[in-house]
């Protein structure tokens, strides 16, 4: 008997990137949605809970920052794995993104065998 796939969220504007992740991450096994700003991942967040959220910081609007602080505000999705991965890496950048409540925080561009890890770090052993 086989498990369902653990589901991964991505938010990101960069479309291009987005298909990238998504061709990425289900290599691996994951099931992946994708958003492309604030408003689309909060659609998806009431259809589905995701086992782990990659998220930008810089998109249209709202920024993943105010996400990431949205969802630790809700019991339901306060412990979601969140991973910001974004090409703003000042460390007052990844001082704020900690602060909002970010599990960790991933520098674009970055190697996917690190990516690998850090997702594999926050899921069950052997899962993935």
């Amino acid at each position: 008997m086989s498990e369902d796939p653990l589901m991964i969220l991505v938010i990101d504007d960069d479309t291009s990137y987005c298909a990238i992740m998504k061709e990425f991450l289900s290599r691996d096994g994951f099931e992946v949605y994708l958003a492309y700003d604030v408003p689309h991942a909060q659609r998806l967040l009431k259809i589905f809970i995701p086992d782990l959220i990659l998220a930008d910081i810089m998109m249209p609007d709202i920024d993943g920052l105010w996400l990431i602080r949205d969802l630790r505000s809700q019991p339901i999705f306060a412990d979601i794995p969140t991973i910001v991965v974004s090409a703003r890496t000042l460390p007052e950048e990844r001082t704020a993104a900690k602060e909002a409540g970010a599990d960790a925080f991933v520098a674009k561009p970055f190697s996917f065998d690190n990516l690998r890890t850090m997702i594999h770090s926050f899921l069950p052993s052997g899962v993935g």
